[in-house]
């Protein structure tokens, strides 16, 4: 569905609804449960939504059998478009948003009317009934904060939310107690300046966190989370697309981003081994700012022959078994649809692995932080090659935080102070650091992609016992090993 404004968008909806949704509010105001629209639906935009004349794809917006949720989608479109929120995180809050707003239709209370008794209730009920863990019970709470907020400072609330400043509000209303209430918090940004801003003060207190309770996976456990991801299905592209992760430090989005016609060719691959560097892929970051990619040679090498053949052949097929398909631009596709992957697809992928090679506490994020710790740790012997000691005051510290955030696209430096302290603690000095990252970097892609090559020769094997055993009169034990191959290729 396109979003193009809340008035068509509603009209658009409500016809849908009305011809495919049949079971509309009955006359007592309540929705038919049947009905799979009654639990809300998120729909996201496609690629010829424009706003501000640019294109927006994948913002999501609310719908009710009555039709589009006005309020909350015009505030899923202003965190994207004006704020710069990240598609995935918008995702996540439409996500709070839709089960907020169905606690509220449940117990028939407009959202207008949510007042800091519901919220309670709605927060205990997170707790006790569903059993979530405080840090998301307190997400969950900020993010409805923020919409209030929002919807306040909009007017589509009035004096609802105690956002104000009481010296500066009128006379009458300087004692009002606020339906949602606020507390002011202040930070302090790295050039010394102070900025105030509103939360909510419901959250519950969080146990006290300490470096280490989520696992960055080391070299042993990596391998083991290859060799698990070579022997499912689409094992080529799914050890790669860790690699990706792994190698370049991308978060989700920007590696499911990356396209063929940002790669070199086969001619310029071998200039970059022979000068041993990285290519640069143009990427939108976090926040809608433009950053890059730095790939290794080696990890082009898997790439371009993952493009040659197992990728092909899903292209291929998509052409025979879907009408007017069109090979998508980005390189990881679906086996099944032939389109780009979905990051929901990867998170499920990462999670299944992870959990198959033993590997707790961690996701494919993880492996952006195993990226971290080897970027700090190159900086740091860097520096050491060139006779900086790094002490406990030094201010090298600050310069190597800041040069490792450039390198992952972090808006802040201070995200990255424990990958810092950890590779401190480790006291790990090599020399020429740098060619000796470089170096186990080629060496990891060559192991994986000689297991990509021997699963490969193993089912041409199959192909070539099975015309042996043909010539020889065994017709029907071919014929079965020949549905296996053929099995198999379609799973790749």
């Amino acid at each position: 569905m396109i979003v193009r404004s809340p008035a068509r968008s509603l009209l658009r909806v409500r016809f849908l609804t009305t011809l495919f949704h049949p079971h509309l509010p009955s006359k007592n105001g309540w929705i038919n449960m049947n009905d799979s629209l009654a639990f809300g639906k998120i729909v996201m935009t496609d690629a010829s939504c424009r706003l501000g004349g640019h294109s927006y794809a994948g913002i999501p917006t609310l719908v009710w059998p009555e039709g589009i949720d006005v309020p909350v989608s015009d505030w899923f479109r202003k965190i994207v478009v004006k704020d710069g929120i990240a598609l995935s995180s918008a995702s996540q809050y439409a996500e709070i948003l839709r089960v907020f707003m169905r606690f509220c239709r449940k117990l028939r209370r407009d959202w207008t009317s949510v007042d800091d008794n519901l919220l309670v209730n709605w927060r205990e009920q997170m707790i006790r009934a569903k059993k979530l863990g405080p840090a998301r019970v307190n997400t969950c709470l900020k993010t409805i904060f923020a919409f209030y907020r929002w919807a306040e400072e909009s007017r589509y609330l009035s004096y609802r939310v105690g956002i104000y400043d009481r010296t500066a509000l009128p006379p009458e209303l300087s004692e009002m107690t606020f339906a949602i209430s606020a507390r002011q918090v202040f930070r302090k940004s790295q050039r010394g300046r102070v900025f105030g801003s509103w939360t909510t003060p419901l959250t519950v207190s969080e146990p006290s966190t300490s470096e280490g309770k989520r696992n960055t996976p080391n070299e042993d456990q990596i391998r083991k989370l290859h060799e698990f991801a070579v022997e499912r299905e689409n094992g080529a592209r799914d050890s790669l697309l860790l690699s990706w992760f792994e190698e370049t430090g991308g978060r989700r989005s920007e590696v499911l981003r990356v396209c063929k016609s940002q790669l070199p060719d086969a001619t310029e691959v071998a200039a970059l081994i022979e000068e041993d560097r990285p290519c640069v892929v143009q990427v939108l970051r976090k926040g809608r700012r433009m950053g890059q990619l730095s790939p290794m040679p080696d990890l082009l090498l898997r790439t371009l022959d993952y493009l040659e053949n197992e990728r092909r052949e899903v292209v291929d097929r998509c052409r025979k078994k879907f009408v007017g398909y069109s090979e998508p631009e980005e390189v990881f596709i679906s086996s099944k649809t032939g389109m780009p992957l979905h990051p929901d697809s990867v998170t499920s992928l990462g999670a299944k692995l992870f959990q198959k090679a033993g590997i707790s506490n961690a996701n494919v994020h993880r492996l952006r932080a195993r990226f971290a710790v080897r970027t700090v740790e190159g900086l740091i012997d860097a520096m050491g090659d060139v006779g900086i000691s790094l002490g406990a005051d030094s201010s090298w510290k600050e310069t190597i935080l800041q040069k490792a955030s450039e390198r992952m696209g972090q808006s802040s430096p201070e995200s990255l102070r424990p990958y810092l302290n950890y590779v401190l603690n480790r006291r790990l000095q090599a020399s020429d650091a740098h060619s000796t990252m470089n170096r186990a970097s080629r060496v990891r892609e060559l192991e994986r992609r000689e297991i990509i090559l021997l699963k490969r020769l193993e089912r041409e094997q199959q192909i070539y016992r099975a015309s042996v055993l043909i010539r020889s009169g065994k017709a029907e034990e071919a014929l079965d090993m020949l549905e296996k191959a053929k099995k198999e290729l379609e799973e790749i």
